[in-house]
């Protein structure tokens, strides 16, 4: 089965909700920032996402996917065809549940943009967190570790990341004492 198309006539959970059963390569491209991608799918499963030549970590790939399901630039093709994982190691998240929190995550995100962080302020990790407690932490909390802890702007440049995800991870752990304005 082939299906190719554009995200402003049908959009990213829609495609993928019809795709979602089937195995293959979801090839995406005149993305925001001249980007192009393949989402790897089988068994009902996002096994890998592929940006413009580098498989993105599971932050990275979180971030991407809330970008794709809030946005509608770009066109897609979705080649139904049977391949070998090409990431070590594969996401293997479920797509049903996937869909849910990137939407839940978002519109927190858009409930709480009032009040996220200025993105030059610094913050440390308290002795309340966990370095290994969360994705974001595991891969921030070097920079937030330091003295001088860590801006969102840094954060966001060094991870790759979108800033203001950035700042909403630093909202919600702010919220819960995890990490603290760095003086």
């Amino acid at each position: 089965m082939e299906l190719s198309g554009n995200l402003r006539e049908l959009e990213f959970a829609q495609l993928i909700t019809l795709v979602a059963h089937l195995e293959g390569v979801l090839e995406l491209w005149h993305l925001p920032r001249k980007r192009t991608s393949q989402l790897y799918l089988k068994r009902r499963k996002l096994r890998c996402i592929n940006v413009n030549g580098d498989f993105l970590d599971p932050l990275q790939a979180k971030a991407f996917l809330a970008e794709l399901a809030t946005g509608n630039e770009g066109a897609f093709e979705f080649i139904a065809r049977p391949f070998r994982t090409p990431c070590k190691p594969p996401l293997n998240w479920p797509l049903d549940k996937l869909l849910l929190s990137v939407f839940t995550q978002y519109d927190e995100q858009l409930r709480y943009l009032d009040l996220l962080p200025d993105p030059e302020r610094r913050f440390r990790l308290t002795a309340l967190a966990n370095p290994d407690g969360s994705l974001f932490l595991r891969a921030a909390g070097p920079l937030l570790q330091r003295e001088e802890g860590a801006s969102a702007k840094e954060i966001a440049n060094k991870l790759r990341l979108p800033l203001d995800q950035v700042r909403y991870y630093l909202h919600k752990l702010l919220e819960r004492n995890k990490v603290e304005p760095a003086r």
